[in-house]
């Protein structure tokens, strides 16, 4: 799938209201995924975060919402972990951030499964799936 840039409220019109995982990168200057040190190794495609849904365009509806400034909700752990360091803000800035999806009908196994390849591969969740 393609990365779509999360740089208006409507980014998500092409996602569809069905269940399936997304995953969350920063871009460099060319749009290509920036790469990630991670404990184990350097993540080359760059995940800040992998996510789930049964209805994939209203999650990154509120995704899009929570990363709103005046927002105050804590209804997506991304969008909550993102604004509560202003390090992580200045690291990946909002307008640099992108959005890939996948339809899965099982979206919460498939989720499970792909956060703990990740943490096998470099010893540590997505920097952005872990608890505030």
């Amino acid at each position: 799938m393609p990365l779509i840039r999360i740089t208006n409220r409507n980014f998500h019109i092409d996602i569809p209201p069905r269940p399936g995982i997304y995953r969350i990168y920063s871009l460099d200057e060319n749009d290509n995924p920036r790469h990630l040190q991670r404990l184990l190794g350097i993540d080359e495609e760059g995940v800040l975060y992998i996510g789930k849904s049964e209805n994939l365009n209203d999650r990154v509806r509120m995704l899009w919402r929570v990363l709103q400034p005046t927002y105050r909700a804590t209804a997506h752990t991304f969008g909550v972990n993102y604004k509560s360091l202003q390090v992580i803000q200045d690291a990946f800035p909002l307008d640099t951030l992108a959005i890939e999806f996948e339809e899965n009908a099982t979206a919460k196994i498939y989720e499970r499964s792909l956060i703990e390849n990740y943490r096998q591969l470099y010893g540590e969740v997505p920097p952005l799936n872990g608890s505030k």
